[in-house]
């Protein structure tokens, strides 16, 4: 899935040559076909190619990989989760980042009142 976000879509070949300690060929098509059964992606046939793509929006993606990280990990805890987070990347956070986490802080603390 990481290769399919990332290209938006591929071939099963570009989705091999996309992965790590690439598996067999058959091993990506195999993969690709229980996303398919699972309703994960779809394709288009381009000529003799299937051309896949996730049906799912990345950002939206993202924000369901973010919950299940947040419920395995944190206990369903956003602010547990920003704590780990920032300790462990706080130091390499630009002021420009920095100004930002403070501006959504910022605006999260007028919701509440």
């Amino acid at each position: 899935m990481d290769v399919l976000y990332a290209r938006d879509e591929a071939t099963a070949a570009e989705v091999l040559e996309g992965l790590p300690d690439q598996p067999s060929y058959s091993t990506v098509r195999a993969l690709l076909k229980k996303l398919l059964d699972k309703g994960h992606i779809n394709y288009r046939q381009v000529g003799q190619r299937y051309v896949y793509a996730p049906v799912m929006a990345k950002p939206e993606a993202s924000g369901n990989a973010l919950r299940r990280v947040m419920d395995t990990f944190f206990g369903g805890s956003a602010s547990a989760a920003v704590v780990s987070l920032l300790g462990r990347e706080g130091t390499n956070l630009s002021a420009e980042e920095i100004a930002q986490i403070e501006a959504e802080i910022s605006r999260l603390k007028g919701q509440t009142k």
